[in-house]
């Protein structure tokens, strides 16, 4: 008898109390999708933004100790531990700066580079800097004594002043082979320590430095949008559980009648509660699947907004059992805080009508 009483009690807040419950159900969804969005920026947000200080250039740096030069092997040993690497060959040409490079393992690094015509060369071709073309007076397709001009470039550093070409012309112009004068490495941020270590441990004879500038401003940034992220969940948290906890405490003070006849049947408070808390929890499941439903295409939005690309929705069951636990826990909670009123319910009074 009292567990159909139960059912029915849980079937007349349905059918009777659906402006409330319907309110409920509205926080918690749009908790859980702006949760799914959090969830999910926060779980990719190192990644991508590693992604795009990749573009800002190299955060370590190998230069030779003594000497011109630092041997290629570095540069291998780099990319088999997981990191980008690029070198360079300073020499000259007459009275002209040349530095040789390879197109292909600098584009990432050097996406800030401002460039008009191609940024690929082969041989035969090459980039002047943007100042040596003015002192020189060189446009795309002019000839100078080693190559024809492919592009212009703006980067704001030395390379304004030098004539970028394939690393083979510079090294065949040096006379120097599996050879550069510096090597920039581009390594995960995470990793950037152990990287630089384990290089300066293989090459004694290369001074491996960390770009302090590039590194730290990195961590930091991410580490700020992490937290920041993390805050702004338990704001928009705190607030749902305020909302429910509201709603809660007045349906339980509108079905005082329906608790005290519970209670004069024999059932006990816990029991009681425990009616509401599972009312809650069906409510915050439903909230949890819509919310993560419209989590997921706001956060491919804000996604392609944010850091450009394509649109696309991508859905991490990680991230799901997350934004459920997180909603079931909120709904127990606000619900716990609002059937605390159960036990000052007195079965005698509320059946007299008092």
């Amino acid at each position: 008898m009292l567990f159909r009483f139960g059912f029915r009690f849980v079937r007349r807040a349905l059918e009777y109390r659906k402006q409330r419950l319907l309110l409920s159900f509205s926080a918690l969804a749009i908790a859980a999708a702006l949760a799914t969005v959090l969830f999910g920026i926060y779980e990719t947000v190192e990644r991508r933004m590693r992604d795009e200080f990749r573009s800002y250039g190299a955060n370590i740096a190998a230069v030779p100790v003594s000497g011109k030069t630092v041997p290629l092997a570095l540069a291998a040993a780099a990319e088999k531990l997981g990191a980008a690497a690029a070198p360079f060959l300073i020499t000259s040409a007459g009275s002209t700066v040349v530095a040789g490079f390879v197109p292909s393992k600098t584009a990432d690094m050097t996406s800030y580079w401002h460039m008009q015509g191609s940024r690929g060369i082969g041989p035969g071709e090459c980039i002047a800097g943007e100042t040596l073309a003015a002192r020189l007076h060189l446009a795309i397709g002019s000839q100078t004594p080693i190559c024809t001009v492919k592009g212009i470039v703006s980067t704001g550093g030395a390379e304004d002043q030098e004539l970028l070409v394939p690393f083979e012309t510079a090294a065949s112009l040096a006379g120097i082979h599996d050879a550069a004068s510096i090597i920039e490495i581009r390594a995960p941020g995470d990793k950037v320590d152990t990287i630089r270590a384990a290089l300066a441990k293989q090459f004694p004879a290369a001074d491996v430095r960390t770009n302090l500038a590039v590194a730290r401003t990195e961590s930091s940034v991410v580490r700020k949008i992490r937290a920041s992220l993390f805050l702004l969940t338990l704001v928009i948290l705190a607030i749902t559980t305020l909302c429910v906890t509201s709603n809660f405490s007045e349906m339980v003070i509108e079905r005082s009648k329906e608790i005290g006849i519970l209670k004069a049947l024999g059932g006990v408070e816990r029991g009681i509660a425990a009616l509401f808390v599972s009312e809650s929890a069906a409510l915050a499941l439903a909230a949890t699947i819509a919310g993560y439903a419209a989590g997921l295409f706001a956060a491919a939005a804000i996604g392609r907004e944010v850091f450009g690309g394509v649109f696309h929705v991508d859905a991490n069951w990680l991230v799901f059992a997350g934004v459920a636990g997180v909603m079931l826990t909120v709904a127990a909670i606000a619900t716990a805080i609002a059937a605390s009123r159960i036990w000052t319910i007195q079965p005698a009074i509320i059946l007299r009508g008092e």
